[in-house]
């Protein structure tokens, strides 16, 4: 299948917080959505959509803050993962970032979250440390692997 990359506006933060509700334990809002899909002086945040024959069907936000990007939120619809889009969205995310003037990438992902985990692995991210009970889990706490990966002279890599 065959899935175009844009820019997210405003009118997408519905579709976006429900993906999102749809993969994670605590979702984004559909104002928080909204306010990464706007562009606006001081906005840090952008956010990108994958479609597949003009159906949303995935996003990635980002914050750009001076040379380091963070990915922010990244999810697939449920019925679409395990194609590639996740990767391929990935990719796409920190190609703009990188051409925007990024040159590392950062995240956050929890502990148990195997999937994303090789994702993020296979796509040249490396473990930098963890971050003790980050994440709210039920009665519990979980912890955030922190990751990150260069965009130097990976222009080819993140096309």
């Amino acid at each position: 299948m065959t899935h175009t990359f844009r820019p997210a506006a405003a009118a997408d933060a519905q579709t976006l917080a429900a993906i999102d509700a749809s993969v994670n334990i605590h979702p984004w809002s559909e104002a928080q959505f909204a306010a990464a899909c706007t562009a606006s002086e001081g906005n840090l945040s952008w956010a990108l959509v994958a479609e597949e024959k003009a159906v949303v069907v995935g996003f990635a936000v980002v914050s750009l803050v001076l040379d380091e990007a963070t990915l922010l939120s990244i999810a697939v619809d449920p019925q679409r993962q395990r194609r590639g889009l996740g990767r391929a969205l990935l990719l796409a995310a920190l190609a703009r970032a990188q051409s925007e003037g990024a040159l590392r990438c950062l995240l956050e992902v929890r502990e148990s979250n195997t999937a994303a985990r090789v994702l993020y692995t296979a796509s040249g991210f490396t473990l930098d440390g963890v971050r003790k009970n980050y994440y709210p889990c039920g009665d519990t706490r979980e912890d955030a692997l922190l990751m990150s990966k260069s965009l130097k002279g990976t222009a080819n890599e993140c096309a």
